[in-house]
This record gives structure tokens, C-alpha cells and sequence, in this order.
């Protein structure tokens, strides 16, 4: 209850009540509070007043007191005050039978008696109830048409439309607030004692009603469709039937205390009503809290990971969310309940303005989502990357102001804290640690995001994939750059570190040349590595993925670009590191194009022209197939007869151009191919011939063999490479 609230329902404290001067004051407030008022109580206020102002002034001192003195200080002085004032408390309400005159007196100035006043009250109700429920029937086209949106609708829409319904819903709670004190003023006289409790009834109705309006538009359990919040049907349903459950029973219990002052009873039964109210609100929401703790690890683990449903076990952060909010509930009803007792005002920024504040988030997270979707259109793994950077800074940022805003509502300002005057030097420096390390690391995600590259594991031998495009040569230099970037970015959030410290960098800076230079004689093989694979990088003589050969007969695909070293892994497994200094001749086999030759024996009564035809239909074949053709840049043709080999076979050769290592499948299906057409055209392939002069039986019986031997073998181009 309000401090303002006890004064101007027209109640006379007794001297024995415990009296607070309110905070603010109008002069007809004055005027009232100084007639209803004894000399004693006069005195009594005056000396609280003047002793809190002189141990406000103690704490400020000439220098201003320090944070922990001054926290330390203040619950010092709460302490002594609820532990001076719950004794006297305990005796009114012990002895509360005493207040029945008082409460007679409080009765007999309803004019028209008690029957008519309950009457008059519960007209006013009705009254204002009336008058809500009219507005609502008018608005209710436009309610239903809001609430109807199209199957397929975006998030801006979603938004607009529960901004809408939320504008419209707060209608029916203003016109309830005008008439119900518009009828106040009227039937003042009738409602005697209870005209005190119009100001505390309208408001506790509107700020519940209102707040439960705020819920169900975020929540959205009535139409799921324009939803904001990422919470499930089943979710967002119970979770407004408890807040739902909470509200009623806070402003069920604001209204009971307010009626204790105005009907003579006093202010003690008030303020113990209202603190075992939000006690038993707070014990509610805890109850829910420790009943669901899993359950809201679960959900906590989907948003955390993105996904719709979470099958595994919730992680770590996951689990601390529901234990965060068991904590943070517990400091708030402290919190409140300490002031409450300690001075009879709600001290609800706080607590109230961090759960608003918490509610805001899943809707400023989508937004942001949405406007880094609207910014960044492309479909590509860049853009995609870029997004993602793009909204955990989005996130970071949003969660900073969060805490900020939180902060702030708990009455301490960070900023002033950190960085105002008189700031202590060990909060000044972590601040600006901090800040550092966030900026420095939101670059960092951004340079990664901007030289992202996939690892690839190319295979330059004929299992690897043909088709599989070689880096490009921004992927290959990314490597580098990043490496370059980051021990840039390293050094940079070093030195300002270091400077938030105190240590002075000019010397540092002055002596990192005498270093370079003693490192760079020390060190001539690292710089010639390091120097050499940057001019093989801006040659561009290989790339990640491509298959090349070194001078000293090493071969590989790229696998990985270092400072100074370059990986390769061979097509039959080994990891091959050689530095860059070490390398002299580059040959690449993988840039642009191949051209491949394949030879064949045959029989020397061959027709070239014959085998030239043929060769030409079989190439014409291949690229019309689905599957090889697009692997061919020239189709395979004939280059006749390349020798002929001692009148006992022609070598006829025969080539075709392709993308890098399609090659090896190519010749494989060309091979068995041509030996298919050959066979059925009747062209054979030759066999080789040994010719024996002599007519001895043992030399003509090794020809034989020897003949025998050579006639199953024939001319694999397979091995030709």
C-alpha cells in the first residue's frame, strides 16, 4: 500500500500507529495530514524525518561514503527499523478487538447506513465493470479481426497485429478507471468510509488488469498465430494461467489491506496483509518453479540450441536457468518485503521492471532475427555465416542493455558506478577489461565469419570425388589472413588491456622493433619459410584441394596452408609437411584442364580409318551420357597411327580433354568401351610375336612356351598414367 494511499482515504491514525512521512505531497495533501494529526505524532514524524536525513548526511561525508559502506549502512538501518516496528505491529494486531469503537465511529459516517453503503460499493462495481464490458462489445469486430490473421503471416505482421490487440484490450480497462471515478465522485456521500478505498480499488484493478494484458499478448495461449514468443501452445497456456493466478490473488489482497485503514481497524492489519499476500504470491511462483524445474531446463535447451524439440539431456546452462529464476524470485520478494516493512511502499521497479525486462527478450531476439534476415538476403554458406555473427552481436547487445536496464531498476547505475567520479580504480579497470574482451571478440567472430573455410579432405587418386571443385584462391589465402588478423587483433586488445591496468605501453611499443629485428636474425629459416609461401600464395600456384607435385618428387592434395609449412596427403594416406623454403618446382595437375592419351596394339591388317570412325561414335557416345558427358571439355577422338611395332601390331592412339581427375574414371569406361566395339567390328588387338630360327625339338618346345605365354597378354592402357 501506498505511503499517500493512508493519508488521503481520510483516516486518522491513532497515536499508538506507527507513522511515515510520505515521499510526495500535494499542499491539500498537507493541509489534510496536518489536521487529522496530534502534536505527538507531529513530533514523531518530524524526528524520523530529521534523524533519516542526518544518516543520509553521515554516509555522504565530504568524499561520498564507498558502495559496500554505504549498502552495509542502509541494512543496518532497515534492520533496526522493521525490528523496531514488527513488536509494535504484533501488539495492534493482538490487540485488535480495541479498535471496535474506532471501527463504529468509521461506520457511522455512511450517511445512509451500512446496508446502503455495501449497495453504493457494489454499484460502483458494477459501474465500472458495466462500462468495460461495453467497450469491449464495441471493439469486438475489430478484435476478432485482428485476431483472425491469414494462414501465412511474418513476424512484423504478428507483431503489429498483437500491439493492436494489446491497444484494444486497454480500452475497456480506461473507460472502467473514468467511470468508476466519475460514480466515486458522485455517491461519495453514500459510500462513507469506503470512498477512501475508490483510489486504491481502481488502481490495484487496472495495474493487474493491465499487467495480465501485457501477458496474454506476449503469450498469446488465446491465438497462437501471431505468437512473438517461441514458447509452445501447452507453454504459453500455463504459464499465464499462473501469472494469471498470482495477479488475482496480489490484488485481492491490495484491496483487503486497503479497506483495514478506511474502516477504523489501522494500519498494522494492512501492511501484514499485504506482505503475507505477496508472500503467498511469491511461495506460488516458487511452488512452479521447483514442480517444473526440468520441464524449463528442456525449453531453456531448445532456445539455447535452436532446435523445436530437445530429445537429450539439458546442458549445464540450461539447468541454471530455472535455478537463476528460483534466485532472482527469492531476492525480489526480499526485496520488496524489506522495504514494505521497513517503510509501507511498494519498492516493485526492480523486481517488476527485470521480469518486464526478461519478458522483453525472446521478442527483441526475434526482431533481431528478422531485421538481420531483412539486411542480409543471400542464400550463400558466407551469408549465412555473416547472419549468424550478425545476431549472437545482436544477441550480446540486447543482453547488455538487459542487464543494464535491470541494474539500473535495482537503483544502481553501472555506468556511474565504473566510470563516474569517485569511482573505485578496480571497477574502472574491469570495466574496461570487459568491454575490451567483448568488442575484441565479436571482431574475431566477424573476421571468421569473413574468411570462414570449410576442411576439406581432397583425395588427388582415383576414389576421391572427380567432380570436386579445388578451393578458391580467397579460400586458400583465408587461412593466412585469419592467422595474420588475429595475431593483430591479439596484440591490439593486449595493449589496451595492459593500458587499462597502468602499465605504460610507450616502452613496450618503442622496444617491439629491437625485438623484430633480434627475432629476425635468429630466426632466417622461419622468415625465408614465411616470406617464400607468401609469394607461392600471391602466384597462386596452388590452391586448397588441388593435387601438385614437387621438385623433389612429393606428391599430394593440399590439405592445409600454414605460416610455413605446406600439408599434403598423399592418395594413399601419409600427411606429407614441407616448408616453404624448401620449395623449388610447383607442378600442378588439377588447374583448368587435362589431356589424355591412351595407346592400343593391333593387328597390323588394321584399317585406321575404320578404327578412326569407330572411336569417333564411341566419343560422340560419352558425351551424350548423363553421367560422363559433363566431364568432358573435348570429346575423345583418334590421332591414328602412332608406330608400328616390328610389322607385328599398329599403336594406334587415341585422346580426349577433361576437367582434373575425372581422367581416371574417364579412361577406365573408355577402355572397356572400345574393347566392346572392337570386339564387335572385328578388330583385334595384337599379340605379341617371338620368332626362333633353328630345328632343334628343345629350342622349338621353349618358343612354344614362350608364345603361349605372350598370347594372353595384352596391352592394359590402365597402367598407362
Amino acid at each position: 500500500m501506498d505511503a499517500k494511499a493512508q493519508f488521503v482515504g481520510g483516516v486518522a491514525p491513532e497515536a499508538d500507529q506507527s507513522l511515515e512521512l510520505p515521499e510526495t505531497l500535494t499542499p491539500s495533501d498537507v493541509d489534510s495530514l496536518l489536521a487529522r494529526l496530534t502534536d505527538a505524532q507531529i513530533r514523531d514524524l518530524l524526528r524520523s524525518e530529521l534523524a533519516r536525513r542526518a544518516q543520509e548526511e553521515t554516509l555522504a561525508g565530504p568524499q561520498g561514503p564507498g558502495t559496500f559502506d554505504a549498502a552495509a549502512a542502509r541494512l543496518n538501518g532497515m534492520y533496526g527499523e522493521i525490528s523496531e516496528r514488527l513488536p509494535r505491529w504484533g501488539i495492534a494486531i493482538a490487540n485488535l478487538n480495541e479498535r471496535l469503537p474506532q471501527v463504529r465511529e468509521r461506520l457511522e459516517l455512511a450517511q445512509y447506513g451500512v446496508a446502503a453503503m455495501v449497495g453504493t460499493a457494489l454499484a460502483l462495481i458494477a459501474a465500472g465493470v458495466g462500462a468495460a464490458f461495453l467497450v469491449s462489445r464495441v471493439l469486438a469486430p475489430a478484435w476478432t479481426l485482428l485476431s483472425t490473421p491469414p494462414e501465412l503471416i511474418g513476424y512484423w505482421s504478428r507483431l503489429g497485429r498483437t500491439v493492436g490487440l494489446g491497444v484494444l484490450e486497454l480500452l475497456p480497462v480506461v473507460a472502467f478507471v473514468i467511470v468508476t471515478r466519475a460514480v466515486s465522485g458522485l455517491i461519495g456521500d453514500a459510500l462513507g468510509p469506503l470512498q477512501g478505498v475508490v483510489w486504491i480499488y481502481h488502481t490495484g484493478v487496472s495495474t493487474g488488469w493491465g499487467f495480465l494484458i501485457l501477458v496474454r499478448r506476449v503469450f498469446a495461449p488465446d491465438v497462437p498465430a501471431i505468437r512473438i514468443a517461441r514458447l509452445h501452445d501447452e507453454d504459453a497456456k500455463a504459464l499465464y494461467e499462473l501469472l494469471k493466478t498470482a495477479t488475482l490473488i496480489a490484488v485481492s489482497g491490495w484491496l483487503i489491506a486497503g479497506c483495514f485503514p478506511n474502516l477504523g481497524f489501522g494500519f498494522p492489519p494492512a501492511l501484514i496483509t499485504v506482505a503475507l499476500t505477496g508472500t503467498v504470491v511469491a511461495g506460488l511462483l516458487g511452488k512452479a518453479l521447483w514442480s517444473k524445474g526440468t520441464y524449463i531446463a528442456q525449453r531453456a535447451q531448445e532456445v539455447l540450441s535452436g532446435q523445436t524439440e530437445m530429445t537429450g539431456k539439458p546442458g549445464a546452462v540450461a539447468f541454471a536457468v530455472p535455478a537463476a529464476a528460483g534466485l532472482y524470485l527469492f531476492v525480489s520478494w526480499f526485496y520488496w518485503l524489506a522495504h514494505w516493512l521497513e517503510r509501507g511502499q511498494h519498492e516493485l521497479a526492480g523486481p517488476i521492471g527485470g521480469v518486464f525486462a526478461l519478458l522483453a527478450l525472446p521478442v527483441a531476439d526475434r526482431a533481431g532475427i528478422e531485421l538481420i534476415s531483412g539486411s542480409v538476403r543471400s542464400d550463400t554458406e558466407t551469408a549465412d555465416r555473416l547472419r549468424h555473427v550478425m545476431l549472437g552481436a545482436w544477441r550480446s547487445l540486447i543482453g547488455v542493455v538487459s542487464i543494464y536496464v535491470i541494474v539500473r531498476l535495482w537503483g544502481l547505475d553501472l555506468l556511474v558506478f565504473a566510470k563516474g567520479p569517485g569511482a573505485p580504480v578496480w571497477a574502472s579497470t574491469l570495466f574496461d577489461i570487459a568491454l575490451t574482451l567483448l568488442m575484441g571478440y565479436l571482431a574475431w567472430r566477424l573476421i571468421r565469419a569473413a574468411l570462414y573455410r570449410d576442411e576439406q579432405a581432397s583425395d588427388g587418386g582415383e576414389d576421391g570425388d572427380p567432380m570436386a571443385p579445388a578451393a578458391s584462391r580467397l579460400s586458400t589465402l583465408a587461412p593466412l589472413f585469419r592467422s595474420i588478423l588475429l595475431v593483430v587483433l591479439s596484440v591490439v586488445v593486449t595493449m589496451i588491456i595492459l593500458s587499462s591496468i597502468g602499465v605504460d605501453i610507450g616502452p613496450l611499443l618503442a622496444s617491439a622493433g629491437i625485438v623484430g629485428i633480434a627475432i629476425g636474425f635468429g630466426a632466417q629459416t622461419l622468415v625465408r619459410d614465411v616470406f617464400s609461401g607468401i609469394v607461392f600464395l600471391i602466384d597462386d600456384a596452388f590452391r586448397i584441394g588441388e593435387y601438385i607435385e614437387l621438385d623433389q618428387g612429393v606428391r599430394g592434395s593440399v590439405e592445409w596452408i600454414s605460416f610455413r609449412s605446406l600439408i599434403l596427403r598423399h592418395h594413399r594416406g601419409p600427411v606429407i609437411t614441407i616448408p616453404f623454403g624448401e620449395m623449388k618446382l610447383v607442378t600442378n595437375h588439377t588447374r583448368d584442364w587435362v589431356i589424355y592419351k591412351m595407346s592400343f596394339r593391333l593387328e597390323p591388317d588394321t584399317d585406321p580409318k575404320a578404327v578412326k570412325k569407330i572411336v569417333k561414335a564411341v566419343g560422340q557416345e560419352f558425351l551424350e551420357d548423363p553421367e560422363h558427358g559433363p566431364k568432358f571439355l573435348d570429346p575423345l577422338k583418334s590421332q591414328g597411327v602412332l608406330s608400328i611395332d616390328d610389322d607385328s601390331a599398329l599403336i594406334i592412339r587415341v585422346k580426349f580433354k577433361c576437367y582434373p581427375k575425372t581422367q581416371f574414371i574417364l579412361r577406365r569406361e573408355i577402355y572397356h568401351r572400345l574393347r566392346e566395339v572392337f570386339a564387335e567390328n572385328g578388330i583385334k588387338f595384337a599379340r605379341k610375336k617371338v620368332e626362333v630360327i633353328g630345328s632343334s625339338s628343345v629350342e622349338a618346345a621353349a618358343a612354344e612356351a614362350v608364345l603361349a605365354d605372350q598370347s594372353v597378354k595384352t596391352t592394359n592402357p590402365a597402367d598407362m598414367r
